[in-house]
């Protein structure tokens, strides 16, 4: 089974089998897959109940030894890929003229994406069906999501660079181009493998948790980078056009996280005696006589979620408020309706927010969180507008890191525990129990070999989800006291770091204070009596004196030297 060679065979009378019996994968009596989807837990009142189906995606496989000896819950060591298992069900499967056996629309639109090339979406390596579970072999993207990353930097309290949110809305809108043009075909039974005009890929459930982070393997070596954004699971999209009449439809599409869903897609908020915003999307094939379910799902409902993503490592917000924001628009009800320009859900930002970032990043998630689909930016232009003010705020990034030769301000802590050596950050984000709740759901991707994340100010106790197995849980729970020790011992050295060095700055004040009283003595000693000085502590003729504010200026040689040095130069 070779790894980025997972195809579909478009030609409708070619057949194309997926199948794989169990027995050819040797599978073992006593395998552990086998007991984890066997496990149970007890409540307090003594019921049982099966708990492991809902932990399938929490395996991970090599392809180089059978599959049900690969299973298990770290990630694997070097080359690797993620393994997501669903239940077989006929439902889930094509009806392709019986020429496409057992092949699901989740594959069938992946191999599409496969066929793309391209470094924006995530890749299925392989795929299997046998007669219990749909097997996904997906790319393995090692810095986890961009969900897992914003919690992190809220927890301590800190804003991501400039940078690096350019960086991802490039790759994003590179992703929101390839959604929107493919090409892709259909997978009606009528029609399938057909590459119809106009087609297009609908996500359907993008957010931060969807959103990937992998490896950039062409980066530079000893230059500051970042790790490539991928948008993945594809197992609520669908290939649809302007002229469906029976899938492309809102009421057809309602699906995914509601929180994320644009604004066309929230049609149980659109209510009778309610101002309706959506009328030029409507089919004009439909008499709409109120219902106002029926109106087209354009590609650019694919980049409502981008932006509302770029929206919340803006501002590091959880995405309810902003999701509330439309919600009372299309109500027209509460304070955002009342602020509704017609146009924008984001109104304006606050000076947090203006401090730190460009207008042009804040103008551009604006635009593209409009509540209007055809107010939102094109997938050409606006990969087009990224690009160059990405180049602009990396030029003005390197001028700055040419004045103080410091790259920290740019650096982005994406790996599993390089955020621990970081300090709070002072932003002081409100923080609800229900963070730290997600926060401890974010940890369970974390590998054994290295420490949990543990934030200067978080509790010393997480509360895990108790849908997870009594014996992870422990797991984790033992990991969290040992990372909260090792935090609060490495908060005492550095504590009593700075205690040392505040005395030895307190004595090396009171030793210079002490010579210069001596020397002003000394001074007014000899010019009362015209004899020398008593007693007189002497510093070099060159250098600073240990109470001057400012050090003596170079020679004009020693200048000119300093300034032919080599420059330092940052790169990306």
């Amino acid at each position: 089974m070779a790894l980025d060679q997972f195809r579909v065979d478009w030609d409708p009378n070619s057949l194309q089998t997926f199948f794989n019996d169990a027995d050819q994968r040797d599978a073992v009596p006593e395998s552990p897959t086998l007991h984890f989807f066997n496990w149970k837990e007890t409540d307090s009142s003594g019921r049982t109940r099966s708990i492991g189906s809902r932990f399938q995606h929490l395996f991970f496989s090599r392809l180089d030894i059978p599959d049900e000896h690969e299973w298990h819950f770290e990630r694997p060591l070097g080359k690797a890929f993620v393994l997501k298992v669903a239940d077989v069900e006929p439902r889930i499967f094509l009806p392709a003229n019986g020429r496409k056996v057992n092949l699901t629309d989740e594959a069938a639109i992946m191999a599409q994406t496969n066929d793309l090339g391209s470094d924006n979406l995530v890749r299925l390596r392989q795929y299997k069906v046998d007669q219990q579970y749909c097997r996904y072999y997906l790319e393995f993207c090692e810095f986890g999501t961009l969900e897992t990353l914003r919690l992190r930097y809220k927890a301590w309290n800190r804003y991501l660079p400039e940078p690096f949110l350019w960086h991802t809305f490039y790759f994003l809108a590179h992703a929101y181009l390839d959604l929107s043009t493919g090409p892709y075909r259909s997978l009606k039974f009528w029609n399938f493998g057909q590459a119809l005009p106009g087609q297009y890929l609908l996500h359907n459930d993008l957010k931060t948790d969807n959103i990937f982070l992998a490896n950039h393997t062409n980066r530079d070596e000893g230059a500051i980078w970042y790790p490539v954004p991928k948008i993945g699971d594809f197992g609520l999209a669908t290939t649809t056009n302007p002229d469906e009449l029976t899938t492309n439809t809102a009421a057809a599409l309602q699906r995914g996280t509601e929180v994320w869903a644009p604004p066309e897609l929230r049609i149980r908020l659109m209510q009778r005696g309610v101002r309706y915003h959506f009328e030029e999307d409507v089919n004009p094939q439909f008499l709409i006589d109120g219902n106002v379910s029926l109106h087209r799902i354009r590609p650019e409902a694919n980049i409502w979620p981008i932006g509302a993503v770029m929206w919340t490592l803006l501002t590091m917000e959880e995405i309810d408020g902003l999701s509330e924001r439309v919600d009372d628009i299309l109500l027209s009800e509460g304070r955002a309706w009342r602020a509704f320009d017609g146009v924008n859900v984001v109104g304006s930002v606050g000076p947090e927010i203006t401090s730190r970032y460009s207008p042009q990043l804040i103008a551009l998630i604006r635009e593209c969180t409009r509540l209007k689909p055809g107010g939102r930016p094109q997938p050409n232009r606006l990969v087009e507008d990224i690009f160059e003010n990405l180049v602009r705020c990396f030029e003005r990034e390197q001028e700055v890191f040419l004045h103080t030769g410091d790259p920290t301000p740019l650096k982005v802590a994406f790996g599993h525990d390089n955020i621990n050596d970081l300090p709070d950050g002072g932003a002081r984000f409100p923080k609800q129990p229900i963070f730290w709740d997600d926060f401890a759901d974010h940890l369970l991707w974390s590998p054994e070999d290295v420490d949990l994340v543990c934030p200067p100010s978080a509790p010393e106790d997480l509360l895990f989800d108790d849908q997870w197995p009594v014996p992870l849980r422990k797991r984790f729970n033992d990991r969290w006291s040992r990372a909260v020790q090792k935090r609060d011992r490495r908060a005492a050295a550095e504590m009593a770091q700075a205690q040392a060095q505040a005395a030895q700055a307190a004595t090396t004040s009171l030793t210079t204070c002490s010579d210069h009283y001596l020397r002003s003595t000394s001074t007014s000693t000899s010019t009362s009596t015209g004899r020398g000085p008593v007693s007189a502590v002497t510093h070099p003729a060159s250098g600073p004196r240990p109470h001057d504010p400012f050090p003596p200026q170079a020679s004009g040689e020693q200048q000119h030297e300093e300034d032919d040095r080599p420059r330092k130069r940052a790169r990306w």
